[in-house]
């Protein structure tokens, strides 16, 4: 035991002693100790004047310099004058972000191509113009100019896309703002004139409602025109069928003709008596409703007077009205399968039932007075004016559509029968021209139905369209969100402009916020000064210890030690003074100072020791690779950029190089603890250390022949 404190008290002895014997040869050499200082000082000069320079670039960037040009000619909008470029120019004005000047188009293009303008904007004289076609069928999208020149900073052309964003973002303001000052000024106008916006969408629903209705009388027109083309295709069809018999009849030809239009027009007189016929039954079974009506008024009278139903009046109405229904089935039966009616006919076949079934209930149920007159009052009452309301509709639907139509269709065949007996005359006898005839006449009322097919398609779905969009509207008349948009209208139209130009303002909370760029960019500038610091001792200062009387036999391993202490001091005073410095002369942001010191230290010792141990086991080449090497981590080290924007091959080599947990454990210094995240990056970054030992006095080993070696070579071209 006592042997390895003797040999450890030893080793110690000899490595302080060659440490205070280095110490004492710079100190008492004048030009040696005022080098040592520049050393120790040299590296935070490096730090100091690139934080500094780096302090507040994105700050100053009114001094870049934006060329604007304004040819713009404006436009005309409903009456209003509109100028975009100008406005643009306006609102630019006011920004302070970038250094803009406004120019003509001549100037701003040459003041790029020649450097004295960084960037240029250039609004064309269509612009307005292009903004505005939103409002027209043929939309053109505006455009702005921008040039760049790119050639004369890397970083310039980065800066400068604020000016393009500034002026985009303004162009969008200024649309949007216009459009709704354009919209409230309109809505002021209509108040101005006694429309407030309920009558407003009040005028809309009821021209839609106008609308519906015409299309209503347009499908039923259609229908009618449908079935006339089908009763012409019958009639053609007919005389088709009769061609072949027509030899024998040529003679009494337009005889037989004149028989037909003879019988036709009795047909016509008689079907008209039958049309006002059904059409008188209905009109009979609307007044009879209003009979039962009046029956069912003298019962309540009766009720409310006497106080009992014991006339025969509810019974008289009871009896009525199996007469008018038989009456109206009479009326429709001829026309109950038809589409376009149908659904009429059966809602009142229905409603029909439906007053005979209360009216019965009431008479089964006589002796409850208070329910047999809510019963009359409410109930059948509503039925039988529904019902009445609903008959007369039909009859209207008979008298415009189907009796119309009918009229209509005798007419057509009038006019074939007509056209037939013109061709009997004139064919004399040779009926093959005739049959030609009836062949393209029916393909052309073939392709006429099928038109009109497709057009009561297409207006059957437009007014399907067209409720959907009124029944919308009448949802929307009513809704919350309608009233709410209707008080905004009653705003400031400038004010609300603004707002819609802008709507949401995006609220920035900063974590770990930093107040300024250069102290975001103080833990790279300072680990490179550090490591700057390093390679300047082992390049100025040896690392080979030469033999001394004063210290003999010293080994191998104490040599690296004794002198490495010199390199580890001179770097600690090198780490302080850089430390000292960022903090109380640029005075960057810093939430631990102590910490940030102590990040510093560990820096030191371990590029020193790092670099002290690949110059100890490869000397000159040694230094040159801690030049590469810093070289590799001032690219690749994430001290800039995120190192997930590097290349691939930066981002898988990065966490082999001491640079990145140095930079890290600054930051959070800097800006702020988290967890043990601080303690970790420090760790890891004294894990180089192992390394530093392991190059130093292990892998120095079977190189020393070859530094040797090397040393004599370079010794004899007395130059390196």
């Amino acid at each position: 035991m006592g042997k390895v404190l003797q040999a450890i008290t030893g080793s110690t002895k000899r490595i302080v002693g060659i440490m205070a014997h280095d110490f004492q040869r710079v100190f008492t050499n004048p030009v040696a100790a005022i080098i040592a200082v520049g050393v120790m000082v040299l590296p935070s000069l490096y730090a100091w004047f690139n934080i500094q320079a780096s302090w507040d670039p994105y700050g100053s960037t009114d001094n870049i310099s934006v060329a604007v040009s304004n040819v713009d000619e404006g436009t005309v909008v409903q009456g209003m004058e509109l100028n975009v470029g100008k406005s643009i120019v306006e609102s630019l004005a006011e920004n302070e972000q970038i250094g803009w000047k406004f120019v003509n188009k001549e100037k701003a293009l040459a003041g790029v191509r020649s450097g004295k303008y960084y960037a240029a904007v250039v609004i064309p004289e269509d612009f307005s113009k292009n903004m505005t076609s939103v409002l027209t069928p043929d939309i053109e999208r505006p455009k702005i100019e921008y040039y760049v020149n790119e050639k004369k900073n890397a970083i310039a052309p980065k800066i400068t896309s604020k000016a393009k964003t500034a002026v985009q973002e303004q162009v969008n303001a200024t649309f949007v703002s216009t459009l709704a000052e354009v919209m409230l000024k309109v809505n002021d106008v209509m108040v101005e004139n006694g429309m407030d916006s309920g009558s407003m969408i009040n005028l809309f629903l009821t021209q839609l409602n106008d609308l519906s209705g015409d299309l209503d009388g347009y499908i039923a027109l259609l229908n009618s025109f449908v079935s006339i083309t089908n009763s012409a295709s019958s009639l053609i069809d007919t005389t088709q069928v009769m061609l072949p018999n027509l030899n024998t009849m040529v003679d009494d030809g337009s005889n037989t003709v004149n028989t037909m239009q003879g019988a036709l027009n009795s047909g016509s007189l008689n079907a008209s008596a039958l049309a006002e016929v059904i059409s008188a039954n209905l009109n009979t079974a609307a007044d009879s409703l209003d009979n039962i009506n009046t029956l069912i008024q003298n019962a309540l009278d009766q009720l409310d007077n006497y106080g009992d139903l014991s006339s025969g009046g509810l019974q008289s109405a009871i009896n009525m009205m199996p007469l008018i229904r038989q009456l109206f089935e009479n009326s429709v039966a001829d026309w109950k399968d038809d589409e376009s009616v149908s659904g009429q006919i059966a809602e009142i076949e229905a409603q029909l039932d439906k007053i005979e079934a209360d009216l019965n209930s009431v008479q089964n149920n006589v002796t409850d007075l208070n329910t047999a007159k809510d019963t009359l009052n409410t109930e059948i009452s509503t039925e039988i004016t529904s019902c009445k309301t609903k008959i007369k509709a039909l009859k209207d639907t008979f008298d415009y559509s189907v009796k119309g139509q009918l009229e209509t269709t005798i007419q057509s065949m009038q006019g074939s029968l007509n056209q037939t007996q013109a061709i009997l005359n004139g064919v004399n006898g040779d009926f093959d021209e005739v049959s030609e005839v009836l062949d393209a006449y029916s393909e052309t009322l073939d392709k006429g139905n099928e038109s009109l097919r497709d057009s009561l398609a297409a207006a059957q779905e437009m007014k399907t369209g067209l409720d959907s969009v009124i029944t919308s509207l009448s949802a929307l008349e009513i809704s919350d969100q309608y009233q709410a948009l209707m008080k905004i209208l009653e705003t400031d139209p400038t004010l609300l402009g603004d707002f819609l130009s802008s709507p949401v303002n995006m609220e920035t909370k900063e974590i770990y916020p930093i107040s300024n760029y250069g102290s975001a960019m103080s833990p790279f500038y300072t680990v490179l000064a550090l490591w700057v610091g390093a390679l300047i001792l082992v390049a100025i200062i040896h690392v080979k210890v030469l033999p001394d009387e004063k210290i003999p036999d010293a080994k191998p391993y104490q040599k690296f030690f004794g002198r490495y202490i010199t390199f580890f001091l001179i770097g600690q005073v090198q780490a302080l003074i850089t430390a000292l410095g960022d903090l109380f002369y640029i005075k960057i942001q810093c939430h631990n100072p102590f910490l940030f010191w102590l990040a510093c230290a560990c820096c030191s010792f371990v590029f020193t020791l790092f670099m002290y141990a690949l110059t100890v086991a490869f000397e000159n080449v040694g230094e040159a690779l801690a030049v590469v090497i810093m070289v590799i981590q001032v690219a690749g080290a994430g001290g800039s950029f995120p190192i997930e924007v590097l290349p691939a091959i930066y981002q898988r080599i990065y966490r082999f190089f001491p640079f990145p947990y140095a930079i890290d454990a600054m930051r959070e210094c800097i800006c702020g603890l988290y967890g043990d995240y601080y303690i970790r990056q420090l760790a890891f970054l004294l894990l180089f250390v192992a390394a530093a030992l392991l190059i130093g006095l292990l892998v120095r080993r079977p190189f020393m022949g070859l530094n040797r070696f090397m040393e004599e070579k370079l010794e004899e071209t007395e130059l390196l």
